[in-house]
């Protein structure tokens, strides 16, 4: 029998984890699942990779491999020791960290850029709890909401005092599903200039690096970053067309 699990390696214990097991709730009741959480930042983990494999690219490392040889807890090497169907990384951008390290984070996006091989690397920026930065349900002025630098190192206090929808556990299947939407939409915004959902041959050639380099060049020479989450891309992800067909239906029902 085919392995149908998911693996989701993650920055925190706390947000990210409530986030997913919420989410697989409510949108995927049938899936099979594990967290692992890092515990630190994913500047952290480029360090590591940097100094301990500075080829990992070329060397085709196994990132779970890797995590094991880092932890210390028996049962939390037990869950890298399994096969997966799928690898998510979940992390923030957090570009004020005290030692970035944008170039080897860089690498990384284009390294783990498939969950069923590598593992899929997705950044939140400019951090997990930008999926709820809403003070209401639908919101356009989510296209060009962003941060600044003064505002990095309290952005959970500011969106904590924003918005509307901190609680994840009342969330409904809607509520993932609208979230979803305006984050593609605000991805395509950054990417094209369009706020709208794109097409499933346009997502198909997105890539990660085109976001990242936005992020990037608007955080050096502005001092900001555009407000968006990119792991709840998974509700597209898993399957787009299916997606996008609920979002022409839900449209016609429902404002979102």
């Amino acid at each position: 029998m085919s392995n149908n699990k998911v693996l989701f390696i993650v920055e925190g214990d706390s947000d990210e984890v409530q986030f997913l097991r919420n989410m697989f709730s409510k949108c995927f009741t049938q899936q099979n699942y594990d967290i692992y959480s890092y515990k630190t930042n994913i500047h952290i983990l480029a360090q590591v990779l940097f100094n301990e494999y500075p080829d990992f690219e070329s060397d085709e490392i196994d990132i779970k491999l890797v995590l094991r040889s880092l932890e210390d807890n028996e049962y939390k090497r037990s869950i890298l020791s399994q096969q997966y169907r799928d690898v998510y990384l979940i992390f923030d951008f957090d570009p004020q960290h005290d030692t970035p390290h944008f170039d080897t984070v860089r690498r990384m996006l284009a390294f783990f850029n498939d969950s069923t091989d590598r593992g899929k690397l997705f950044i939140n920026y400019p951090m997990m709890q930008s999926f709820k930065h809403f003070s209401t349900l639908p919101d356009d002025t989510f296209c060009t909401k962003k941060v600044n630098t003064a505002q990095l190192s309290r952005y959970k206090e500011l969106v904590g005092n924003e918005s509307n929808y901190t609680d994840v556990t009342k969330y409904s299947y809607l509520t993932f599903f609208s979230l979803a939407v305006h984050h593609l939409r605000k991805a395509n915004y950054i990417l094209s200039g369009k706020y709208e959902l794109p097409e499933v041959d346009v997502y198909y050639t997105w890539n990660s690096l085109d976001l990242y380099d936005k992020q990037c060049a608007l955080f050096n020479t502005q001092g900001e970053v555009y407000v968006i989450n990119t792991c709840i891309f998974m509700l597209m992800d898993f399957a787009p067309i299916s997606f996008l067909h609920q979002a022409n239906t839900c449209r016609e029902k429902f404002d979102i």
